[in-house]
């Protein structure tokens, strides 16, 4: 798939704090090691699910350290993504200790134990990457802020048509800088981009209430706080709040508060470990967009992807190729139309 310049048009490029080894502890049960983790892992892998017939339209870079495992390299080189690994020799991998608790399987903590390896905008330069037509980004909003600046610079470097155009940027707020000194400033970068898609949490602690609870009232409420303020370039931006085994809602200036079920309900057996399902939504809502230009429809993809994120500690296991392709043995287009089929007519989840 070229683009009118002649560049590869890359649908989607994740960037954050990179690619992370993660090191699951649960209470009673055996540490699990070296498991692939963090959001640009999984969204990219969001991503990935609704590109079975174009793969190389994926992007992924990151940079690995020293020991960071070659077997986890190889399962991304199988996806037949268009990846760049940065590799760095006087440095060790990311990596991190994931806690759960024993009583529900649910997650209560994330430690580093090394330093992030991120990859910025201004390093995509030279790359098939400047050109791509959509970002996600995870971090904090004056890192945001940063790299639209740098895309701008990258475009108007291109020339073309890339001079004039933006690409659909989603931004992930880091949850550490969610907090009510920090709302006027998560306001203003939401201008830049097209999603904002804090979860329910992370909403809740801009305006001083840090809660596990799912009020779809409250969460409305807030949320409608950053659409009057703006979000998009044109104000025609949406913001998306995850709610865990609640779903998700979406508003938007020309859409009121629409719910979406997840694709399983919280206490399904096929829920397994819910770290990345909600990078893997962004990563496939990005997609989905661009597919259909309709919010709803983005969050329907963006549930799928998340429902396969869920079902294994890890990756989901890809078999068959194209329009065969199966990911844990289910095939992705079906399960959208599953959803879609459950979703119809449907404006807001129980």
């Amino acid at each position: 798939m070229q683009s009118s310049e002649g560049h590869l048009k890359i649908q989607l490029v994740a960037l954050g704090n990179g690619v992370w080894l993660d090191e699951i502890r649960r209470e009673g049960d055996a540490n699990i090691k070296d498991v692939p983790g963090g959001s640009v892992t999984f969204a990219t892998l969001g991503a990935r699910l609704f590109a079975a017939d174009c793969t190389d339209t994926i992007g992924m870079v990151f940079k690995a350290g020293h020991d960071f495992p070659e077997s986890i390299v190889d399962i991304f080189r199988s996806w037949s993504i268009d990846l760049t690994v940065q590799w760095l020799p006087d440095s060790p991998a990311s990596r991190g200790l994931v806690f759960y608790e024993k009583a529900n399987n649910n997650r209560k903590g994330f430690q580093r134990l090394t330093k992030p390896l991120p990859v910025t905008v201004a390093e995509l330069q030279g790359t098939t990457l400047q050109a791509t037509s959509a970002f996600e980004f995870f971090g904090s909003a004056e890192y945001v802020e940063e790299q639209v600046t740098d895309i701008v610079s990258l475009r108007q470097q291109l020339g073309g048509d890339y001079a004039s155009t933006q690409p659909f940027i989603v931004w992930e707020p880091y949850p550490k800088s969610c907090l009510p000194d920090t709302l006027s400033k998560h306001q203003h970068v939401a201008r830049l981009v097209n999603v904002f898609s804090p979860n329910h949490e992370e909403l809740h602690s801009f305006f001083g209430e840090p809660t596990a609870a799912v009020d779809p009232i409250v969460i409305e409420g807030q949320a409608q706080c950053f659409v009057d303020a703006g979000i998009g370039p044109h104000g025609d931006g949406c913001i998306v709040v995850r709610a865990a085994g609640h779903g998700c809602v979406v508003l938007s200036k020309h859409m009121s508060a629409c719910w979406f079920p997840p694709f399983y309900p919280a206490d399904s057996e096929n829920v397994v470990d819910a770290t990345g399902a909600g990078n893997a939504f962004l990563g496939a809502f990005a997609v989905g967009w661009q597919k259909t230009q309709s919010y709803v429809e983005a969050a329907a993809y963006g549930t799928v992807a998340a429902s396969f994120a869920l079902e294994q500690v890890g990756l989901p296991l890809r078999s068959g190729e194209g329009s065969g392709e199966l990911w844990n043995g289910c095939s992705v287009e079906n399960r959208l139309a599953e959803y879609r089929q459950r979703i119809r007519g449907k404006r807001l989840a129980e």
